[in-house]
């Protein structure tokens, strides 16, 4: 619940999604872990995007090393924690544009709960076309922890686009949480004008009875 607390911030903060992370522009404390399960603690730096490698180094007299999502297990600074995603449609500028879902082979995700259903924020770094400018798109990526192929379904959020593709992003989570009525009825009536947080928070009250 706390991570939720602090999303809450996030999305209410003056500052662009990136920005909100200390380590998106400078090195900040932090530690990751090998895929040999090694932890290390040192300094880190990371865009929050699909193309962004992650810059680790135990000090600042030292040379950074950089990572990839197939390098890590986790990575972590303060409360916040992230994983390795890999494979999953996720939604920015194609999608806001013409409607075509983009294919993320890997990236880092902020973990936002973990349970029955895990719930994690990710950025996907695209192109504005009306803005002429680069622009991060947000993205919640949910998983079924059972599920033995691991697939990744994700949501878009507070992405400037039409009603009717918000809708239509909406079909995969109806399967993902066809055994919940009440998610799915929730989910049926949310506009992008809504609050989603209140559909996360409803999720991670189930991940909370089976902890």
């Amino acid at each position: 619940m706390k991570q939720l607390i602090n999303l809450a911030f996030l999305f209410n903060s003056l500052f662009f999604f990136a920005q909100s992370y200390p380590f998106a522009t400078a090195f900040t404390s932090g530690k990751v872990i090998l895929k040999d399960s090694s932890e290390i603690s040192g300094q880190i730096k990371w865009y929050p995007s699909q193309n962004d490698k992650l810059r680790f180094r135990k000090n600042e007299n030292e040379n950074p090393v950089k990572y990839t999502p197939d390098d890590l297990i986790s990575f972590s600074s303060g409360d916040m924690k992230f994983v390795p995603l890999h494979n999953f449609q996720g939604y920015a500028d194609n999608y806001a544009l013409i409607g075509t879902p983009t294919k993320i082979e890997n990236t880092f995700g902020e973990v936002i709960s973990e349970g029955k259903f895990n719930i994690y924020l990710t950025s996907i770094r695209g192109y504005n076309a009306i803005a002429r400018t680069a622009q991060d798109y947000m993205n919640f990526v949910f998983q079924d922890s059972s599920d033995p192929e691991k697939k990744l379904y994700a949501y878009p959020y507070i992405i400037r686009m039409k009603d009717k593709k918000y809708e239509k992003a909406k079909e995969n989570l109806y399967l993902l949480f066809k055994d919940y009525p009440e998610i799915i009825e929730k989910i049926r009536a949310f506009k992008k004008e809504n609050n989603f947080l209140e559909i996360i928070e409803m999720i991670d009250h189930i991940n909370e009875k089976r902890n």
